[in-house]
């Protein structure tokens, strides 16, 4: 073996460390990991979530302050204890799931919808006082979409008749989870956590060295962002939306190569911010897939969708993808997935991000919410057509063998992997804040292609 192979093997070696049985042994051996039972790593995550449940409720009661007269504790406090009764309430009608009216056991997740809506609606019309009681109605309103989806999974899994022998707690880890601050659902419900959790010392022992590699990974990707900065700044280069607004000018190619950057930059960044999120799971015990993995080698655009942000794409699927899949069109084999892909990528993903203008949603204001989210409308439906597209070319590559040397495949493999890159760069560009309106945009769009 040359020196080149050897040091390729050792570096292979050590990066995969988490494999190592040794390793493993050693870590296995210690008293801490025998004390930390998958009960008492329960009641820590508990114990964390109340914390965490209480400083999300005030950062987020920081972020409008509608009363200025209230004290900060006292309004936040309140509000979380409110939302706390309401989430016990719903823990038991999902663990009572077959005492429900027929109504809400045909369509759960609907119910909760409308629930949250209508009690969006009324507030819009009590009295604009000042009192301290609006403040937390309003401050209700604004956690809805941080809990909505967690509350989907909730009842998805009283639906299924898991619910019924697990206790309060056990969703409590994942109603206010001390990882991930989004609304997004790191780690989905506890049905998919209680598959993932280490049952053993020795299964925790792995479970804590796979962290530790997500949080080495985590280091290194952030430490590539400030090189990729500081290489793009030493050149000259700008940021794209210092192009697209019109700060830096840049000839065509210039442009290209930015638009390219961008989506390696928030590839980077998303990364790393899933495998710090992910890895504090697999520290208590919960070894779930990673957030993003290598979406930047993805060979097609649907591959693309399922590497890059995997618990979003998880949402979209359960919540849309599945019930429109299982419901509608099945007699047309091609309408029913053209459907099922465009619920999730286009309606779901809208959605989602309606939610997401959560301020001004709470005080009634739509028109600010419809102008905000009016560029994600086109990003959404480029990618739905994106993904049913190239779900349609995997379906007739299927069971084909191509016959090609080592040389052309590599070639080939590069050309999917670029084409999979230009449609995410594009795409990319309909995501940017650039606050123009959406005529504007497709002006700038279209100036990519030297329109």
């Amino acid at each position: 073996m040359s020196k080149l192979g050897q040091l390729w093997r050792l570096a292979r070696t050590y990066s995969q460390f988490h494999e190592n049985e040794k390793l493993i042994a050693w870590l296995r051996q210690q008293r801490w990991v025998d004390w930390l039972t998958p009960q008492r790593r329960r009641w820590l995550l508990t114990l964390a979530a109340v914390i965490a449940g209480v400083m999300g409720t005030v950062n987020r009661y920081k972020d409008f302050r509608y009363d200025s007269s209230a004290k900060v504790w006292f309004v936040p406090i309140v509000t979380f204890l409110v939302l706390s009764a309401a989430l016990y309430v719903l823990y038991l009608a999902a663990a009572h799931y077959q005492k429900l009216p027929a109504l809400i056991k045909r369509r759960p997740q609907l119910s909760l919808h409308l629930i949250y809506w209508g009690f969006l609606t009324g507030l819009w019309f009590l009295p604009q006082d000042e009192g301290w009681w609006r403040s937390c109605l309003l401050l209700i309103a604004i956690s809805g979409p941080f809990l909505i989806w967690r509350c989907g999974y909730l009842l998805m899994s009283g639906r299924r008749g898991k619910a019924q022998n697990t206790s309060f707690g056990a969703h409590w880890i994942y109603l206010w989870p001390i990882w991930g601050g989004t609304n997004t659902p790191i780690g989905k419900g506890w049905d998919y956590l209680s598959q993932c959790e280490a049952k053993t010392a020795e299964a925790y022992a792995r479970s804590v060295l796979s962290a530790g590699r997500l949080l080495m990974l985590s280091v290194f990707l952030e430490l590539a962002r400030l090189c990729l900065r500081a290489a793009t700044d030493y050149c000259g280069i700008p940021r794209i939306k210092d192009i697209v607004t019109g700060k830096t000018e840049a000839s065509l190619a210039m442009t290209w190569l930015c638009l390219y950057l961008e989506l390696i930059w928030d590839a980077a960044s998303l990364a790393a911010r899933g495998h710090r999120w992910v890895a504090a799971l697999r520290l208590f015990g919960f070894n779930v897939f990673r957030n993003t993995y290598k979406p930047l080698l993805a060979e097609t655009i649907v591959d693309f969708w399922n590497r890059y942000y995997y618990y979003f794409k998880e949402l979209l699927v359960e919540f849309f993808f599945y019930p429109t899949y299982l419901r509608f069109f099945r007699a047309w084999p091609k309408l029913r997935m053209f459907a099922a892909v465009f619920a999730a990528a286009f309606v779901g993903n809208m959605y989602y991000h309606f939610l997401q203008m959560r301020n001004p949603a709470a005080v009634g204001d739509l028109a600010e919410v419809a102008e905000g989210r009016s560029p994600r409308m086109i990003y959404c439906f480029i990618l739905a057509v994106g993904i049913y597209l190239s779900m349609l070319r995997q379906q007739r590559r299927r069971g084909k063998v191509l016959h090609l040397g080592p040389a052309m495949e590599r070639f080939a493999r590069l050309r999917r992997i670029a084409g999979v890159w230009t449609f995410y760069a594009l795409l990319n560009f309909w995501n940017l804040k650039t606050g123009f309106p959406v005529l504007e945009r497709v002006k700038v769009f279209l100036s990519f292609f030297g329109v």
